[in-house]
């Protein structure tokens, strides 16, 4: 944990496509304070994929202190990806669909309200998971979760926000099947039928449940959870248990905390990282202990962080 920064300069990576982008005026009361601060400040708009990570990668190279992404949780994952390995460090400020990372800190507010908690705040480092050369701040799906996003496109992502995400599931829910795989957690091998395969880096899920929830951001593990089964039937039942924070009680989900994760897929799957679709679907997902500087609030207790 550090407080402070070596010098009053920063880059804010906005995705005006973002489900709830905040309105430019609100943007700017943020802007008007960090100058009245001494902040030196550079504004950026992302235009497409992977722009952010560019943009993030940049502010690194120029060793900038403090970086500010405004959008939801798939941005700023792009912007961890540009920053992982070096002093920079990451900041939020609340624009998408669900904003789980922020919810995760506490900074569910409005841009001027998330500077100021960031800047006046303190940093500290946390882990990414890595899947192949990319990285992830939140979990990495597997399964009818990334089936979902898959189904789900950024236009109508963009309008009409969890609401797509909703209906995408309930189809897939209606005709999703289970899928065999050989799975290797750490040296322990064991072959099932999955439904859904989440290695997970923090606790919160889709903001309506905590499926990882024994996650600590800043312990060098990854959390497993296997939902087995093989349709709608067993689905349903997983579905009300996560809710009810139920389901590691269940004999059909496993639960472990592991460095690395292998498998061996009968037949490719859907795949995703912090909410955004992979086009393949790894076979092996690690752990990158203490590989990204994030701003969080002063003195936030959270028992996502172990320090």
């Amino acid at each position: 944990m550090e407080e402070g920064y070596e010098r009053k300069e920063t880059m804010v990576i906005v995705n005006p496509a973002a489900h709830n982008a905040p309105k430019r005026k609100r943007l700017d009361e943020a802007d008007a304070w960090l100058r009245e601060q001494g902040w030196q400040t550079e504004w950026l708009e992302t235009t497409g994929p992977d722009d952010a990570m560019t943009m993030a990668a940049a502010a690194a190279a120029r060793h900038v202190p403090l970086l500010f992404v405004c959008g939801g949780d798939g941005t700023l994952s792009e912007a961890a990806n540009g920053l992982a390995g070096s002093g920079t460090a990451l900041a939020v400020i609340p624009g998408g669909t669900v904003n789980l990372w922020a919810r995760e800190i506490s900074v569910l507010k409005k841009p001027l309200g998330a500077v100021r908690l960031a800047v006046e705040g303190e940093r500290r480092l946390i882990d990414l998971g890595q899947a192949g050369e990319r990285y992830f701040m939140l979990m990495a799906g597997f399964g009818i979760d990334a089936s979902v996003t898959h189904k789900v496109s950024h236009r109508i992502k963009g309008r009409a926000g969890a609401l797509a995400y909703l209906i995408a599931a309930v189809r897939e829910a209606l005709t999703y099947g289970g899928t065999t795989v050989r799975i290797r957690l750490d040296g322990e091998e064991q072959t099932a039928e999955v439904m859904m395969l989440l290695a997970a880096n923090t606790r919160n899920y889709a903001g309506l449940a905590k499926i990882a929830s024994d996650a600590v951001v800043d312990d060098g593990l990854l959390d497993v959870c296997v939902y087995e089964g093989r349709g709608r039937f067993d689905l349903m039942p997983h579905a009300v248990r996560t809710l009810l924070r139920l389901h590691r009680r269940s004999k059909k989900v496993l639960y472990r905390q592991v460095k690395t994760l292998e498998m061996r897929w009968e037949r490719p799957v859907p795949a995703q990282l912090d909410g955004d679709a992979l086009h393949e679907s790894p076979s092996k997902i690690t752990v990158a202990p203490a590989a990204l500087w994030v701003a969080v609030p002063r003195g936030l207790k959270s028992p996502l962080f172990s320090r």
